[in-house]
């Protein structure tokens, strides 16, 4: 599957603006469910996410394989590219702190600030199924003051 991923357009995390970033829970969720997304729809993720994606691909049964396949293959995705990588927990820290040095104190999990790190430095909305750590009360008030939105879904288009 990783062929499929590097096909898509990669761009530094710097240099990106104003997206839809994909949380690797929405994206398993949504393919789970349906077949795919509207090419209509300009969609990213990051290069953390892919890789927590090729991580647990070995779980996933043929049908959801095979649509994640589809979906690198025939969605226009960006692929904003970060410097750290799943499994380091330091780096991963650094990273999010390198951002705002206050946003572990709002996202427990370092994995899960990656994503909302990216968003607040490229003023990206994020779409997650994250209830844990990504829908709390306490960072939706934080990342208010960077109007960050986050989202279960895609109806905020609609």
């Amino acid at each position: 599957m990783k062929e499929f991923f590097e096909n898509c357009k990669h761009i530094p995390y710097t240099k990106a603006r104003n997206v839809i970033l994909l949380d690797t829970c929405f994206i398993i969720n949504f393919l789970a469910h349906h077949k795919g997304f509207s090419r209509a729809v300009k969609l990213a993720t990051t290069s953390f996410n892919i890789e927590e994606l090729l991580h647990v691909e070995h779980r996933m049964n043929h049908d959801l394989k095979s649509r994640l396949k589809r979906f690198f293959r025939d969605t226009d995705l960006l692929i904003v590219d970060v410097p750290v990588s799943p499994g380091s927990r330091e780096a991963e820290c650094e990273f999010v702190n390198s951002v705002d040095g206050k946003l572990l104190a709002n996202v427990p999990d370092p994995s899960d600030a990656v994503l909302m790190a990216v968003a607040i430095k490229t003023g990206s909305v994020v779409v997650s199924r994250d209830k844990h750590h990504l829908f709390t009360q306490k960072l939706e008030s934080f990342v208010s003051a960077y109007n960050i939105q986050v989202y279960k879904d895609l109806k905020f288009l609609e």
